[in-house]
């Protein structure tokens, strides 16, 4: 703070309106950022929770009725598996939607950064180095990553 009562820059100089204006934003665009990273964690445990339920519903369906393909548990089991997979893919396609606004928080609070501060390094490239790594995976792990929704080429949000 200056003696005015005006807080002050890092380099002791009063700070004009305009930057308390980015602070305000970058701070406001930095708790959706938590935010939304919080909401990924919360996705990410219900689905691996899914995955164990149906994994094990399966199991005990198979395992009663020995493998027998005319008994109805097989089916049943087959049913759930792909009432689990169809859920995993929405999981999966939904973290993607909201790993494309990361992306675009990222890239809106580091040009803030930079015409604020003058960053010349990007402050937050979590989700975009993220995205970027998918991107390069190829062959069958790229194509069962697009299918189960685990990414999507383009780095685009995926259709709701």
């Amino acid at each position: 703070m200056t003696s005015a009562g005006v807080p002050a820059q890092a380099d002791g100089t009063p700070a004009t309106m305009g930057q308390r204006n980015r602070d305000k934003e970058i701070t406001l665009l930095l708790e959706e950022y938590r935010t939304l990273r919080e909401e990924i964690i919360h996705r990410v445990a219900g689905r691996m929770q899914m995955i164990g339920f149906a994994g094990i519903i399966s199991a005990l369906l198979v395992v009663s009725d020995r493998l027998n393909f005319d008994a109805p548990g097989f089916y049943v089991a087959v049913l759930v598996l792909i009432v689990a997979l169809l859920w995993l893919r929405g999981i999966n396609r939904a973290i993607q939607r909201i790993g494309h606004h990361l992306r675009q928080l990222e890239a809106r609070i580091n040009d803030l950064a930079a015409a604020g501060y003058g960053s010349t390094s990007p402050v937050l490239s979590w989700e975009t180095s993220a995205q970027n790594n998918r991107m390069r995976v190829r062959g069958v792990p790229g194509y069962v990553g697009r299918l189960g929704g685990w990414y999507d080429r383009a780095g685009l949000p995926p259709a709701p």
